[in-house]
């Protein structure tokens, strides 16, 4: 392939993904993966199976850091999860963090809806976006690391496409967090449970009956968690978080 055609590959790979993480639904069943994870099949042997297996060496230890956090999260432990936070996460926590905007009205509200010194009450408060819009957690799926160029997890890459790298690897996370102490980014994805309603309302989209849509290998309703890891005190602590929905491209 000569040197063009890989360039113009590259955009439309790129604009395609972008293009999908917009246009997405909120909510997705498991697309590609059918009977590899579905419900019935969420129980793990350890607590490292969720971890990436192919992770290289010097990755491990990221992924063991970020770990703790993300069986918080999906055992509904809130208050052990807000202790994993950095000092630099619990300064300030915006609506956008846990209930993505899906228009630009919808992100000048989540901004102005913020917290400041944010306590465990109010963060185990805004865990309930997280599960209004896609269930209650109760099972890590998966954790791999998404970068660990300096460059893209502080928005300076010169790369042509380095904006939308820094995009997927931290999203919005604050230009005041300091760029040198951003190890890694992460990103994750947590089973959950629909509430009774939510499935109905599932089930009349799609046509079943509840039962039916319950037995099906496609049926696996999760989020995605993009976490970035900072060095805090000599220790990796999570010093940015993210909450999004399912995407076509997990």
């Amino acid at each position: 392939m000569s040197e063009g055609n890989a360039n113009a590959l590259s955009v439309v790979c790129r604009l395609t993904i972008l293009t999908a993480a917009i246009l997405l639904p909120l909510f997705l069943t498991s697309c590609g993966k059918k009977g590899q994870e579905s419900e019935k099949k969420t129980v793990q042997k350890s607590e490292d199976d969720f971890l990436d297996k192919d992770a290289k060496l010097d990755e491990r230890k990221y992924l063991l850091a970020a770990k703790p956090f993300f069986i918080a999260v999906a055992n509904r432990k809130y208050a052990d999860a807000y202790a994993l936070l950095s000092k630099y996460a619990i300064a300030r926590m915006s609506l956008d963090q846990f209930k993505p905007a899906e228009q630009d009205s919808d992100s000048q509200q989540g901004q102005s809806y913020a917290f400041d010194n944010v306590t465990a009450e109010q963060f185990a408060y805004l865990m309930q976006y997280v599960e209004a819009a896609h269930g209650a957690p109760r099972a890590p799926k998966m954790l791999h690391v998404f970068s660990t160029d300096p460059d893209v997890l502080n928005r300076r890459s010169k790369e042509q496409f380095g904006a939308m790298d820094s995009m997927f690897a931290i999203g919005a996370m604050p230009d005041w967090i300091p760029a040198e102490i951003r190890r890694t980014s992460l990103r994750g994805q947590i089973h959950t449970e629909l509430s009774p309603q939510e499935l109905q309302n599932v089930a009349q989209r799609e046509g079943i009956s509840v039962e039916e849509l319950k037995k099906s290998d496609d049926f696996d309703p999760y989020f995605n968690l993009k976490v970035v890891l900072v060095e805090e005190g000599g220790q990796l602590r999570i010093g940015y978080f993210e909450f999004l929905p399912p995407s076509i491209w997990d």
